[in-house]
């Protein structure tokens, strides 16, 4: 037998794993992508997002698994091109993806968080893996209290809390909240907070209100953590944790948000 007669028929062993193996993925993102799209409010982009995500925590999806390309996702999922790549964007940001040109986009395993994220990254002390979100419950409210934030954002009578209790790939356990006048983003309190999990609150502040950051000021110490603060982000009290403020702003050096990080000291180190 011929070596090229021996090859087609090794091709023809091959080609319908590879078949299955993409149709077993086409029925994993439609039904996810039913269940996150029938969420009333939800947009299209976030329902895409939360689709692979899904897929990631059922561990359908694998690190090093590669997505079905652009165009095919806009079929699978009944979306726009315009969508997928905006959610896609969203899940490189976060690490949770990998996109290269002529590679297509696959799930991540040690991709860090952008410096759009939160302005530095984190890696395990152990091993200096770069450290990126597995899972996170995040909850938005209002307080009319001022502190740390109200003194760098301006005196307001309340203020948008956005605030996320954050799982890593390695296990590390982190919290986070963000403030900004209710006044900087009318209606915040109105969205799903779906829209924001998984993603990046920088772009969708722009594309929603406007609010333009160019820059940020960063305060790191470490503290040991009280009950209350330990409570509010499920984290250990009486541990030693990197505390980070973080104060954006936007042209012109004019106050956008303040945030604040809490992440473990003995876990964790910073990369700026």
């Amino acid at each position: 037998m011929s070596q090229a007669a021996t090859t087609s028929k090794k091709a023809k062993k091959v080609a319908p794993d590879g078949a299955r193996k993409e149709d077993s993925l086409t029925h994993i993102l439609a039904r996810h992508m039913g269940a996150t799209s029938a969420v009333h409010g939800r947009t299209k982009r976030t329902a895409v997002r939360l689709a692979v995500v899904a897929a990631i925590h059922t561990g359908e999806l694998q690190p090093g698994d590669t997505l079905p390309s652009e165009r095919r996702l806009t079929e699978i999922l009944g979306v726009s091109l315009g969508t997928v790549q905006a959610a896609l964007r969203q899940l490189q940001e976060m690490g949770i993806i990998v996109r290269r040109r002529g590679d297509g986009s696959r799930i991540g395993s040690i991709e860090p968080l952008t410096n759009s994220v939160w302005h530095f990254r984190f890696a395990s002390k152990a091993d200096g893996t770069p450290l990126r979100i597995k899972e996170e419950e995040l909850r938005i409210d209002t307080v009319a209290e001022g502190g740390d934030w109200s003194e760098f954002v301006g005196e307001c009578p309340t203020y948008f809390r956005i605030r996320r209790r954050l799982i890593m790939q390695d296990g590390t356990h982190a919290g986070a909240e963000m403030f900004i006048k209710t006044t900087a983003a009318p209606g915040l309190e109105d969205i799903d907070p779906s829209e924001l999990g998984m993603a990046n609150v920088r772009p969708y502040l722009e594309e929603t209100f406007g609010i333009v950051t160019v820059g940020a000021t960063h305060l790191v110490r470490t503290v040991s953590l009280d009950s209350e603060t330990a409570e509010s982000f499920a984290l250990e009290a009486g541990a030693n944790f990197f505390e980070i403020h973080a104060k954006a702003f936007g042209p012109n050096r004019v106050p956008v948000y303040f945030q604040r990080i809490y992440v473990s000291a003995d876990a964790c180190t910073l990369d700026f």
